[in-house]
């Protein structure tokens, strides 16, 4: 008997499409956003602190994926728990190619979540020692193997494959459009 239902099934697709759906967001609003002239630019204080919050909350959900199955005798919806319970026979190859690509994401990440994101560690804060790395397109190709594992994850449990809700994009965009529309206002 496999212990994956598919309402757990949709609820880890869910999980992982949160976690897209943050981070497009705080990437689009900040890191790809070309409107220098906008009002999010001009507040620049509170714009740096929700900059901030939007990283720091787009990288615990992905560190939430990353969770072991059994963890203090809680069961967790993760990757792990997917790829430990999810009998995946003949798909055990490729299912375990899409965690290796996620993984190396992860580790990237590890130290800052152990010590910052999900705890408040006294010599990480004190020292104010940067911790982690994100380098250059690794976000985009860990979305591209998470996107590969939902997929499975989808088409085993549900039906079809399951997109991540690319929306988000288009919400940051219309939020920067008000914005320029209330400053033109304004002015």
């Amino acid at each position: 008997m496999n212990p994956i239902s598919s309402d757990v099934a949709k609820q880890f697709c869910e999980l992982c499409n949160w976690a897209y759906e943050c981070w497009v967001t705080h990437k689009r609003l900040f890191d790809e956003n070309k409107r220098t002239e906008t009002t999010i630019a001009r507040a620049k204080y509170f714009t740096a602190r929700l900059s901030v919050i939007t990283q720091e909350y787009s990288l615990l959900q992905i560190c939430k994926l990353h969770d072991p199955a059994i963890q203090r005798g809680a069961v967790n919806i993760t990757i792990d728990y997917i790829v430990r319970f999810g009998d995946w026979g003949l798909d055990a190859d490729r299912i375990n190619g899409y965690v290796r690509d996620l993984t190396s994401l992860f580790e990237k990440l590890q130290s800052a979540r152990n010590k910052v994101l999900a705890h408040n560690d006294l010599e990480a804060i004190m020292e104010s020692t940067a911790l982690g790395e994100f380098p250059e397109g690794l976000d985009d190709a860990y979305f591209s193997a998470l996107q590969e594992l939902v997929n499975a994850v989808h088409e085993k449990w549900l039906d079809g494959i399951y997109p991540f809700n690319d929306l988000a994009r288009a919400d940051v965009e219309e939020f920067l459009d008000v914005l320029e529309k209330a400053e033109q206002i304004a002015t």
